[in-house]
């Protein structure tokens, strides 16, 4: 464990867990901010093609998300994905990548808790997983 000093002058050691979270937390959220400004940079340059013209975008910004999808042929869910070689579903996929950063966040440290044998967190992190990923999932619509 790294050892901190704090505002009384004690050590305090930094449980690995945390050290191994906060080290993935911070190269995936740097990862992730590249990735926006990359795709971002692309989508407003035009150097690649994107589903919905840059122009037009103001004017569609009145419109449901379904009546968008269905102008452009977007599918619903993660339908977007078979467009991903178009630059603003590059630009939602950058997006999509800091959604799931919890969730690389918490595989990290489960085999952690794992080897600790540590039930509770174990069984935390499994609970946080799967109500991320079924969230991610689709299967849950609020209509």
């Amino acid at each position: 464990m790294e050892k901190t000093a704090s505002s009384t002058g004690q050590n305090i050691e930094t449980p690995i867990d945390q050290k191994k979270y906060a080290t993935v937390l911070k190269w995936s959220a740097r990862f992730g901010l590249f990735s926006i400004l990359l795709t971002f940079f692309i989508y407003l340059s035009g150097l690649i093609s994107p589903v919905i013209p840059l122009d037009k975008l103001p004017r569609l910004w009145v419109k449901n998300s379904a009546l968008l999808n269905e102008s452009f042929g977007i599918s619903t869910g993660w339908g977007w994905m078979n467009l991903i070689f178009k630059s603003d579903m590059m630009a939602k996929a950058a997006l999509t990548f800091l959604a799931f950063v919890p969730i690389l966040c918490y595989l990290t440290v489960l085999p952690i808790y794992i080897k600790k044998k540590e039930f509770a967190m174990i069984f935390i992190v499994i609970l946080e997983i799967s109500i991320l990923a079924l969230a991610a999932s689709g299967f849950l619509k609020v209509e």
